[in-house]
């Protein structure tokens, strides 16, 4: 009986070896970005210049376990450099990547993924550039640290994750707040050209030793998105509603619910593509210049784009305009370069005119993974999100 264990156990392994791979993966990023807001007074955004390169190696290994199932852990570091700086070579490696990740694929066309760990953002498909998170925040803070999960079939896509960007502080921290976001996005193509979508955050800006209180930041954007057949290699009329949940607990038990009426167009032809969104409501960010124990609460409680703080008492309307050409190189090397225009309600205290100001940018991305096995599957339809207006 031992022998025959014995045999089934080495069988066992040698299975297992042969089904495992090592492998490695890079993904790099240039991004030139030039702001220039001085002719609204700063207000919605500073002006400066990022300018920034990152090398994200990682080292793995592949494990198949079926056709259509495969397990990869892999292990990796941020180096990035902005232009200038002056650091010492040390000073360049940043986060540590590290997660495991499970691919499979279905019968009915379906394809699920999941990860945990710290891994790359771009793992993440969904739209949030905007109202839940400024374009700087994506190349600045890569990773997401937690789990995500993702499904998509010919119909559908959704994902679903938990970000934990702040632990609790201790004595040598203590104003270092606890923090945690859910984050949610998904398209339902629900009859031909049209389809439902949705992005949505779940917030918590919870307590530091030195700040005993919890501010709320709830915010759901859904839509609905009419894709038709056309010319245009990408054409996409978007509108729908941003709804948000906001309480500061220790100030006032009293929560606040800022909403507004949110929209994109997509055309894209031979590589160049004009994006446009335009907001019109309330000031997403009532809360920005509160403070609790001298501290304001700021861009660690919004992350998104200043111009949703619209600092109005009234609803009032942005607009984001976006000029890209990105032609089509490889499945792995994406080039663009890109001008950005910012409009908004002109407000004579604010000093600030209705065009308030523009950017520029070039962005290089090399992405190898786009190269790595995947499981067998039928070919996935185009994914139907509009892009988010920044990302680059």
């Amino acid at each position: 009986m031992k022998k025959i264990a014995l045999i089934l156990l080495l069988i066992a392994e040698s299975a297992l070896l042969r089904a495992q791979k090592l492998e490695w993966h890079v993904n790099f990023d240039y991004l030139f970005r030039n702001y220039e807001y001085d002719r609204s007074g700063e207000v919605y955004d500073r002006s400066y210049t990022l300018h920034a390169v990152r090398l994200t190696p990682e080292f793995g290994l592949l494990v198949k376990q079926k056709d259509n199932v495969y397990h990869r852990l892999r292990a990796g570091i941020d180096i990035f450099k902005e232009m200038g700086e002056g650091l010492a070579a040390k000073d360049l490696f940043k986060e540590v990547v590290l997660y495991y990740n499970v691919e499979a694929a279905f019968r009915n066309g379906g394809r699920f993924q999941a990860v945990a760990g710290s891994f790359p953002r771009a793992f993440s498909e969904g739209d949030y550039i905007g109202p839940f998170f400024d374009d700087d925040v994506y190349f600045y803070d890569n990773n997401l640290e937690g789990m995500f999960f993702k499904y998509r079939n010919r119909h559908i896509y959704a994902e679903l994750g938990l970000d934990w960007p702040g632990m609790l502080g201790d004595a040598a921290n203590p104003a270092r707040r606890e923090r945690f976001q859910v984050l949610t996005s998904g398209l339902w193509n629900f009859a031909g050209p049209f389809s439902l979508g949705w992005s949505g955050s779940f917030y918590h800006f919870a307590c530091a030793p030195d700040y005993a209180n919890v501010v709320d930041n709830h915010m759901l954007n859904p839509w609905v998105e009419w894709a038709p057949f056309s010319f245009l290699d990408e054409l996409k009329i978007a509108a729908g509603g941003i709804f948000t949940y906001q309480c500061d607990r220790v100030r006032t038990d009293q929560p606040v619910f800022p909403m507004g009426f949110y929209s994109g167009q997509t055309f894209k032809k031979w590589g160049v593509s004009i994006e446009n969104k335009v907001y019109f409501g309330d000031d997403l960010m009532p809360y920005y210049s509160a403070s609790f124990a001298g501290k304001a609460y700021g861009s660690d409680l919004y992350l998104g784009d200043l111009g949703f703080h619209t600092r109005l008492d009234h609803p009032g309307w942005a607009d984001y305009l976006n000029v890209k050409y990105s032609p089509k190189i490889s499945a792995w090397l994406d080039l663009a370069v890109v001008l950005s225009f910012r409009f908004g309600e002109a407000s004579p205290d604010l000093k600030t005119p209705v065009f308030r100001g523009w950017q520029q940018g070039v962005s290089l991305k090399v992405n190898l993974d786009a190269l790595r096995p995947h499981p067998k599957a039928p070919k996935a339809k185009k994914r139907a999100f509009y892009p988010g207006l920044f990302n680059l």
